[in-house]
């Protein structure tokens, strides 16, 4: 069972991903700077998770700075891949607390109502 909203986040990482590892710098990229600013709105507007979004924004902004100005090169590559990971490591556990849920629903939904009497 997938998860709509955790899927397209991770699409958009991945997107993400492709435009910070293409940009050749340092000079602005304004084309990918404006894909970057699409690709996390989206990426915030799908998943309802305050941590989530704070970490999509931190993103906007570096990916922002890389592709506006190009200084700094190396130092916002490596924080986009850091809040990119952090970004990567809360899906999941996201990923997993909805499938113990919906294990621990669907085991509950299994067992009888209390008092049922059994045939013997």
């Amino acid at each position: 069972m997938g998860y709509p909203d955790i899927e397209r986040v991770r699409d958009g990482e991945a997107a993400l991903r492709r435009i910070v590892d293409a940009h050749a710098g340092p000079g602005p990229d304004l084309r990918a700077l404006r894909r970057v600013v699409d690709l996390c709105r989206g990426m915030a507007e799908a998943i309802d998770d305050p941590y989530c979004q704070q970490k999509i924004h931190l993103l906007t902004e570096y990916c922002a700075e890389l592709l506006s100005q190009g200084g700094r090169i190396d130092f916002l590559r490596q924080q986009i891949r850091a809040a990119l990971e952090l970004l990567q490591s809360r899906l999941y556990s996201l990923e997993r607390a909805r499938r113990v849920g919906a294990s621990a629903l669907s085991r509950a939904a299994a067992r009888p109502a209390f008092g049922t009497l059994y045939p013997r």
